[in-house]
């Protein structure tokens, strides 16, 4: 089986490289990119015709639901995890509308990233511990953001004031057949 050729959009350079470094180390994706830009990310990822792409959902350049519609019209077959800070109701919601296959909130752990890389990698579907709970909140109608949000909690919802630049260096790749 061909490895999946993914690349990482992430504005913080920190998480951007921990992300690259990890995921580089193994033989189930060929990384083929890295970003911190949205403008930058979709040159990329149609450049590398990526298959997987592991998104955050706030980025300078272009906006994460805005870049991924962008995306998936482009390259349909194009898998995406979300992995952000930011997990309210809106975001979620408007993530999964644009296209996103899964979303895992920045304060799970690693392997709930990889867990949720390689499903949505195999073609599932996976929502991160603190999404999956927003979710049945929000759906179950007593959880946060269940149908109560104020356009003031929609135009604020996820705004993050650290940027990230983005990162041409390259990486380390395992050693696979």
């Amino acid at each position: 089986m061909a490895r999946k050729r993914l690349v990482v959009i992430e504005d913080q350079t920190a998480i951007r490289e921990m992300l690259v470094e990890v995921l580089g180390k193994g033989c189930d994706y060929l990384l083929v990119g890295e970003t911190g830009d949205g403008q930058e990310a979709l040159r990329v990822c149609l450049e590398a015709r990526a298959d997987l792409a592991v998104l955050d959902a706030r980025l300078p350049g272009i906006h994460g639901p805005d870049l991924l519609r962008r995306l998936v019209s482009r390259l349909p077959r194009l898998r995406v995890l979300v992995f952000s800070g930011h997990e309210s109701p809106v975001l979620v919601r408007e993530m999964i509308e644009a296209g996103a296959n899964g979303f895992v909130e920045k304060t799970a752990g690693l392997q709930d990233v990889l867990r949720g890389l390689k499903i949505v990698a195999a073609g599932g579907t996976y929502f991160g511990p603190g999404v999956a709970a927003l979710l049945h909140g929000s759906v179950g109608g007593a959880g946060p953001g269940a149908g109560s949000l104020t356009r003031r909690d929609r135009k604020v919802g996820g705004q993050r004031k650290d940027r990230g630049k983005p990162s041409d260096q390259p990486h380390a790749q395992a050693q696979c057949p």
